[in-house]
């Protein structure tokens, strides 16, 4: 789904709105951290919400959108969590939760009425976010005495590499963080000089 050390997400919450013969179904995306994160943001909906009918949701966490839920929250089985979902997924984002309030308007949908309207209703919000894309960087820490700073510099320059923090004691420590499919050969190039101390975390 996703290339090596990069993934998309939204920058913040959304909202996208959906009607279908009188029933409303109000759809927000948010970014999330974690499962905890993402119930918590559930309560807040709910309490915003309060009057719907339903609160139906689903979520993925995980650089490779590898961990998900859903939920139909009283809605015949697989008709709102999944095509919030499935929605989710065809966006290619991960890290992300959606919950849908639907205001019910009378008319019954049909299991393919609701399972179009709560894709659809959860498409839109998506639609009205904006995506980012996150790089995957892995932490690694050199130590070396102060003639190495230029070639050090170098590297950080050559490589593309984000410093954290720069220590200079007895000898110069660099906190680094590093592009994940640039890891290896940014140890392997500085390996070359054998007076540089080298910590991956």
């Amino acid at each position: 789904m996703i290339e090596t050390d990069t993934y998309l997400s939204i920058e913040g919450p959304a909202l996208g709105i959906h009607k279908d013969k009188g029933s409303k179904f109000n759809a927000y995306v948010f970014p999330i951290q974690n499962e905890s994160s993402f119930k918590n943001q559930l309560q807040l909906i709910k309490i915003q919400e309060v009057n719907a009918r339903h609160h139906c949701w689903a979520f993925i966490l995980g650089e490779q959108g590898e961990y998900s839920k859903s939920n139909d929250d009283g809605e015949p089985g697989n008709s709102a969590g999944a095509p919030i979902l499935r929605s989710l997924l065809k966006c290619k984002i991960t890290n992300v939760g959606c919950v849908v309030a639907r205001y019910f308007g009378g008319t019954k949908l049909g299991i393919p009425g609701l399972i179009e309207a709560y894709g659809r209703s959860a498409e839109k919000a998506v639609k009205n976010a904006i995506i980012l894309k996150h790089v995957i960087r892995k932490p690694l820490e050199l130590a070396f005495e102060y003639s190495h700073i230029s070639f050090v510099e170098r590297v950080i320059k050559f490589h593309d590499i984000d410093v954290v923090k720069r220590e200079q004691k007895e000898n110069v420590i660099y906190h680094l963080m590093v592009r994940r499919s640039k890891l290896n050969k940014v140890i392997e190039h500085v390996q070359k000089n054998h007076l540089i101390t080298i910590r991956t975390v």
